[in-house]
């Protein structure tokens, strides 16, 4: 059973929180009236038996972007291995092609009700990568962001003992793109 859903958008701007300092005067966040580097989604995965959490981070999370995550996905698991997938029913998740891949690949969806995503497991996993990752952070660029996001889910599952988990070679997958 493999939970999915989006986390996002995720721009780049200065990001309160609290933690461990000095107690010294506050430091003001710079100003970022003009925010020209757009935003990023991650699209994630949570195998809820393995306890494992795995994704990817693209620029948008249209039909074409969550059927590379599902080839991707597709290919953690043996082909003769069927994954019950959670999912909200947003538009772009219901997309034909999606549709005709999740039929061809042996994946059987279950679709959380509208306005109830809370009931997906994989969201109570988005707190503590909000936490963990994104307060007290002011990123400079994508790159410094996914690299963070990256070390964040190596860690979890790794404190998780996720590590025979299937999904736990989800970012080393290469596929072609058409």
């Amino acid at each position: 059973m493999v939970c999915y859903d989006e986390f996002g958008p995720m721009e780049l701007r200065p990001i309160h929180g609290t933690g461990w300092f000095a107690k010294k005067k506050r430091s003001r966040l710079r100003a970022t009236y003009r925010r020209l580097s757009g935003t990023e989604q991650l699209l994630a995965f949570y195998d809820v038996h393995a306890d494992c959490l795995e994704g990817m981070v693209r620029k948008r999370k249209t039909s074409a972007d969550v059927l590379a995550a599902l080839r991707r996905l597709r290919a953690c698991y043996p082909r003769e291995i069927r994954i019950h997938l959670i999912m909200d029913n947003l538009s772009s998740h219901k997309h034909k092609d999606i549709a005709s891949f999740i039929a061809a690949n042996n994946l059987e969806v279950a679709w959380t009700p509208t306005y109830a995503s809370w009931l997906n497991a994989i969201e109570a996993h988005f707190a503590s990568l909000k936490k963990f990752v994104l307060s007290n952070s002011d990123d400079m660029g994508h790159d410094e962001r996914r690299k963070r996001i990256g070390r964040y889910l190596t860690w979890r599952n790794r404190e998780h003992s996720a590590a025979g988990c299937p999904l736990a070679g989800f970012r080393r997958i290469k596929l072609e793109v058409h």
